[in-house]
């Protein structure tokens, strides 16, 4: 099953209204070097292309399509825990 995460999930400087998904906390320690490693470690098979968050479209991020046999939410939940 193919999922796309934007990495405005992870962005600390986004409010909840504007697309982050995990907690502040955990968003401060976000980088997109930080999360391929953990999509590595986790042997997540992914790419990345730039484009546009929806809810931020005037602002470029990175659009990362994961081949995973879990839900979206689970995965964010795993990539919070890792961060």
């Amino acid at each position: 099953m193919k999922v796309t995460l934007y990495s405005q999930y992870f962005n600390p400087k986004n409010s909840r209204r504007l697309g982050r998904k995990i907690p502040l906390e955990a968003a401060k320690k976000f980088s997109d070097q930080k999360l391929q490693d953990i999509l590595k470690t986790l042997r997540i098979d992914y790419e990345i292309k730039e484009g546009y968050y929806p809810r931020v479209p005037y602002e470029k991020c990175n659009i990362y399509n994961i081949e995973s046999n879990l839900k979206k939410g689970t995965v964010i939940k795993m990539i919070e825990r890792k961060l």
